[in-house]
């Protein structure tokens, strides 16, 4: 066996694979043969884990990974809140639109929702594509973060908090509405031998 390294930088990109919103990417290929491996900073640190997802190579953050490691550990399952919308940072999106969504609707940050699932809990409450969301909590500015903010609710529902809701700014920039929604939790437990990364 030998060590093959490619040298690639991560874009925080806009895609999403099935609500998966936490995905990074990287802008070289995965070595031909290789399944994938640690992601490896300038500073000599893991920061993230690549692995082969569909046609590319997909990275997930490094506290993503340990946050499932200890939740795995100590329940021998992960429980995360169904949130079935892919989302896109404001931050990443083009400058021009960046600029209309500053000007117009005095918006400079949270996350566009790029596709929300038919008859979902959030369609429901009037989340449309195309809306700006903010988290009321301090959960981060990226999908990283937002990522291991919900699988901390998943922490905490299986420590025994069953009753938990997310709350949520939505701004419709087709219109002047704006309202704060409160969803609801539920959330889909994976038990199985094999971990899985997945939305019930």
């Amino acid at each position: 066996m030998s060590l093959v390294a490619r040298r690639g930088a991560i874009t925080w990109s806009d895609g999403s694979l099935m609500w998966r919103n936490h995905y990074m990417f990287v802008d070289c290929d995965v070595p031909e043969g290789g399944e994938g491996g640690p992601v490896v900073g300038t500073g000599g640190s893991t920061i993230g884990m690549v692995y082969i997802d569909g046609p590319g190579a997909v990275i997930i953050s490094i506290s993503i990974i340990c946050t499932f490691f200890e939740i795995w550990k100590q329940f021998s399952c992960v429980a995360r809140p169904v949130f079935e919308v892919d989302l896109k940072s404001v931050e990443l999106a083009g400058v021009l639109f960046r600029e209309e969504l500053s000007l117009k609707h005095n918006i400079n940050g949270g996350f566009i929702v790029e596709r929300i699932a038919d008859d979902s809990a959030l369609e429901h409450l009037g989340v449309r594509r195309g809306d700006v969301i903010f988290f009321e909590d301090e959960c981060g500015t990226t999908l990283p973060e937002i990522e291991d903010y919900l699988l901390s609710l998943g922490w905490r529902y299986l420590q025994g908090m069953k009753s938990m809701v997310l709350k949520l700014l939505v701004h419709d920039i087709e219109g002047p509405c704006k309202e704060t929604i409160t969803l609801p939790l539920e959330f889909s437990v994976d038990s199985g031998k094999v971990a899985r990364w997945r939305m019930a």
